[in-house]
């Protein structure tokens, strides 16, 4: 195997590595697309490790925002009344062409200056593009960090991550969201954000986590009662049309 082969399938593990996050199941994350309709994701059945499921974002959408959120089976109450989170969602659209334009240099052009006789003529713009698309992203995203959230010190370690690992870059607003601190619950969020089919399938899931972990407590207890209490509530949750 070539080194050119083994670069290119270094850069896309890197790439999966970080469009990937292993979820308890009180877990899920929620997408934004560009036309602010929200999606939710779940860990995937059948994949545990550490008490955790895999759950794959789609490596097509980096330039999406993806928030984890996560909920607990004894009560639906938020801890904080901050719904800011979502509409903060709308912030990183001016980041988007910069990261895709980042993941079209690392996984198109570059691939056609390594294995065809484009050769120099491909791989010089790709590495233009890639470390020039993601210094102007890093760069708008210096101004508008207090729109972010974003302080110094975890700005200047994304930019280290960024440049020193090109995949890292394509995944730049992921990997800001991801890592925000959210207070509210996971079912209140979805059924205040995700259409009705969204929440159809995200109710369905939060349901069948409760039954899980109904065997798991003692019968006729206090906690049984209210795994139960929290399964009539999310059936009465009713989403927006």
């Amino acid at each position: 195997m070539s080194y050119e082969v083994e670069l290119l399938a270094l850069a896309v593990i890197f790439y999966l590595y970080d469009s990937s996050a292993l979820l308890f199941t009180n877990e899920a994350i929620l997408t934004c697309d560009g036309t602010g309709r929200w999606s939710a994701t779940t860990g995937r059945t059948g994949f545990v490790f550490a008490g955790r499921s895999l759950c794959m974002l789609n490596p097509f959408t980096p330039h999406r925002p993806s928030f984890r959120l996560s909920w607990d089976f004894d009560g639906l109450d938020s801890v904080s009344n901050d719904l800011s989170w979502s509409a903060r969602a709308r912030e990183f659209k001016g980041l988007a062409p910069m990261t895709l334009t980042a993941g079209l240099a690392l996984f198109v052009f570059l691939p056609l200056g390594m294995f065809t006789p484009l050769g120099a003529y491909a791989v010089i713009p790709a590495v233009l593009f890639s470390y020039g698309s993601t210094l102007l992203a890093l760069f708008q995203l210096w101004r508008r960090r207090s729109l972010v959230a974003l302080d110094g010190r975890r700005f200047w370690g994304l930019a280290f991550e960024c440049l020193a690992c090109p995949p890292f870059a394509v995944n730049l607003i992921r990997r800001i969201t991801l890592a925000y601190r959210i207070t509210e619950p996971v079912p209140l969020a979805g059924v205040r954000l995700l259409d009705a089919d969204g929440w159809a399938r995200l109710s369905e899931h939060c349901i069948s986590c409760l039954d899980a972990a109904m065997p798991l407590v003692a019968e006729h207890s206090d906690e049984q009662r209210s795994l139960e209490a929290q399964k009539q509530r999310l059936r009465a949750l009713v989403s927006r049309p």
